[in-house]
């Protein structure tokens, strides 16, 4: 099968159609991984994929991260359920350790920007959509290093941020159902603050959430800086939303995208789940998120 790509009217993402991901042959595998480096996000409908499928096709772009935790896990750890629904079938409330700890997805982020190896990509399925929001939107870091003063990226060139889980999460208040050996696993690490893409060439911002503060400068200033930066990125026409769709999956590359949920009313249940590929180093470290 010869997949149809549509672009969207943004720097980033496009729509995937005529392929199935649970029976990819390599030659159209090559093709959507192509897509995936040129458009960074890739949306492919009406999947329906078994959780099994989904792990079989992210595991072609690498082996999967583990969860450190059984917070969002079931079984398998390498299969993680952002979702609202209790097993029987009532709604997590805002105000609970499992609601505080989805809250933070809503904030600008790259998924395990905090380990020391941060995520390649990220898979994310729908399996149950609310009514109203739950949308995902994305945007474009390549395209926002591209904007940059040239000053600001010189000045940025050799910069390395502080990332920490316990930052980003301490300023939600999603601190609690993660034990202390847990916390004590994900230490703050240092990334550069501008990356460059190994399968592109291409340079981008990498920050986010998670990065707390510039190494070698005023923390409260480069928290200000770092704000400013992800609030400057994440604009038209560099981010799109994604209205998600049961049965749809979504796949973007962690190294060059930002991507945060939208929120949804909490008396809606809303089911995603989610397989994330290690870094390019292929450690598959554990992980909190």
């Amino acid at each position: 099968m010869t997949p149809e790509i549509t672009p969207t009217d943004a720097t980033l993402g496009a729509t995937v159609r005529n392929v199935r991901l649970d029976a990819i042959d390599d030659e159209t595998f090559a093709a959507v991984e192509a897509a995936w480096h040129a458009y960074a996000v890739l949306m492919f409908p009406d999947q329906h994929l078994t959780e099994e499928a989904q792990v079989a096709f992210s595991e072609r772009f690498g082996p999967l991260e583990r969860s450190l935790t059984k917070t969002h896990t079931q079984g398998d750890p390498a299969i993680i359920h952002l979702s609202n629904v209790k097993k029987d079938g009532t709604l997590w409330g805002a105000d609970s350790d499992t609601g505080r700890l989805l809250h933070g997805n809503n904030f600008w982020h790259t998924d395990s920007s905090f380990k020391r190896i941060p995520a390649k990509g990220s898979a994310l399925s729908a399996k149950i959509v609310p009514k109203t929001g739950g949308e995902t939107a994305f945007a474009d870091m390549r395209a926002a290093f591209d904007a940059l003063e040239p000053a600001m990226r010189d000045w940025l060139a050799d910069k390395t941020a502080v990332h920490s889980y316990a930052y980003s999460q301490s300023k939600v208040g999603g601190m609690g159902g993660i034990t202390e050996d847990e916390w004590d696993s994900l230490p703050p690490v240092e990334q550069p603050v501008i990356r460059t893409h190994p399968a592109t060439g291409r340079r981008n911002l990498y920050i986010g959430r998670h990065a707390s503060h510039i190494v070698g400068e005023d923390q409260e200033e480069s928290r200000r800086l770092l704000e400013r930066l992800c609030a400057d990125a994440c604009r038209p026409p560099r981010i799109f939303v994604h209205k998600w769709r049961e049965g749809d999956l979504v796949l973007w590359d962690n190294r060059c995208v930002l991507h945060r949920g939208l929120g949804h009313p909490p008396d809606q249940p809303r089911r995603m789940v989610r397989t994330t590929i290690a870094g390019d180093a292929g450690d598959a470290n554990e992980w909190v998120a």
